[in-house]
């Protein structure tokens, strides 16, 4: 069977079934502890079904799925991760959607199955993360306003900013694309009403659920609303949350309660001025950083540090014995993720996709490379705009621009007139990705 005749029977019902599989393989790795992040999101949630919320600094969205599935199948690992799972299985197939309106079906599929081996997509669809479950609403929105159902279009568009801030991208995407598709200054007056409609349905999806959540669970504020501690070299770094609860239980004080969130505007005031995206404890200089710390090294081939900060599994060592003169008794944990930046993909994909953009506008095929150039302008440029001001980065940030760079990359491929050469080339790409996964996916099956 020729490789052009495998493709034609490959669907993104496969693909889906095969990211699917993949991601049971590792759901209960590790069944008793969290990775990174989630134990943070898992002690915000447990607060969250006790009817208390104590980190007003992170917003309650993700809490509705996951608190769903504790409150369900109870508290453990297939509860804490199948909420990101099926949304990163949605996130496929909506993304699916989005590019057969942009290209055809083919590469539509090509890109899919090239996001769905993305390391750090694999990893969040996997955890108990906020970002992928933000990128379906996002994505939704989107395909939602191709179709010409902008009303409709700003519901999910509204909830995915009780998820995750980094929503206002996905809004930056949609006015970008929206005003450039407007060629006379007459439509742009027309729009206009439409415009504030849309505008007014994505805050009052926002804002009256979130005022709702503060009328029932009262945030409470604290002093300070993000507790720091002094390392021997003078770094001032966040305590988290999960510990914070450790320190209280054992009658350490870290934060004074002063007051109650009632109303959103409240909420947000304390999420904006107080909270992680402002705090002194987030920037740069507090932090051990690495070269993938900072935005321009997530498009450049660089290596990867050996200390990078990544995602990951766990290998467990047990410890039983004395260690710098006390008795130690139980397990060391260690990260062992690696793959971000995804090398394979994240450099040729920008890169490619600017090659594409750049082909696009001299040959006057406007409305495809304003829509790659709306995704890589906001979903990346913001980034690089932050770093200026010392607000330390991780590499899982890029992770809203890899779909559009994957489909950037096969838009590029595509535009090799020899067919042979076209196809062969969309082999070898989507080969390095897949190869990429493998030397990472964490049962390490090469």
């Amino acid at each position: 069977m020729q490789i052009s005749q495998f493709y034609e029977k490959i669907t993104i019902t496969h693909i889906i079934l095969l990211s699917l599989i993949l991601h049971v393989f590792v759901i209960a790795q590790p069944q008793n502890l969290q990775i990174w992040d989630e134990s943070i999101f898992l002690e915000i949630v447990r607060s969250f079904l006790n009817g208390e919320d104590h980190t007003p600094y992170q917003l309650p969205g993700l809490n509705f799925f996951v608190g769903s599935a504790i409150s369900i199948f109870g508290d453990y690992w297939f509860s804490w991760r199948a909420p990101s799972i099926i949304f990163g299985m949605l996130s496929l197939l909506v993304f699916y959607k989005i590019l057969c309106h942009v290209t055809s079906e083919r590469n539509a599929l090509l890109a899919t199955s090239i996001l769905s081996f993305d390391t750090i997509f694999f990893v969040h669809s996997t955890l108990f993360l906020r970002d992928v479950p933000l990128m379906f609403f996002g994505l939704l929105s989107i395909f939602l306003y191709l179709k010409k159902q902008y009303y409709l279009s700003a519901l999910p568009l509204g909830f995915a900013f009780l998820i995750k801030e980094t929503a206002v991208f996905f809004l930056i995407f949609i006015t970008i694309y929206h005003i450039g598709t407007i060629k006379h200054w007459r439509e742009k007056i027309k729009h206009i009403k439409t415009s504030i409609i849309f505008l007014g349905i994505v805050t009052s999806t926002f804002l009256l659920p979130l005022w709702v959540y503060d009328i029932i669970y009262n945030p409470i504020i604290y002093d300070p609303v993000i507790p720091t501690y002094e390392t021997i070299d003078g770094k001032n770094v966040p305590i988290s949350y999960p510990r914070i609860k450790v320190m209280e239980s054992r009658n350490y004080t870290t934060q004074e309660p002063i007051g109650l969130i009632t109303n959103p505007i409240e909420h947000l005031g304390i999420f904006f001025s107080e909270g992680y995206i402002t705090s002194e404890a987030y920037n740069v200089k507090n932090w051990d950083t690495r070269h993938t710390n900072f935005p321009w090294s997530w498009i450049l081939p660089l290596p990867l540090p050996d200390d990078a900060n990544g995602l990951g599994w766990v290998n467990e060592k047990i410890i039983d014995g004395t260690q710098e003169g006390k008795f130690n008794k139980g397990k060391i944990v260690g990260i062992e993720w690696r793959g971000d930046p995804n090398l394979s993909l994240w450099v040729i994909g920008f890169w490619g996709s600017l090659a594409f953009i750049f082909y696009s506008v001299i040959k006057k095929r406007n409305k495809t490379a304003l829509f790659l150039t709306s995704g890589i302008v906001s979903m990346y440029l913001p980034y690089l705009f932050l770093s200026l001001t010392g607000r330390v980065m991780f590499p899982y940030y890029f992770l809203l621009t890899v779909p559009f760079i994957a489909m950037g990359i096969v838009l590029l491929f595509d535009l090799i007139r020899n067919n042979k050469a076209r196809i062969i080339s969309k082999t070898i790409l989507l080969s390095g990705v897949i190869a990429w996964f493998a030397w990472f996916y964490p049962l390490k099956i090469i």
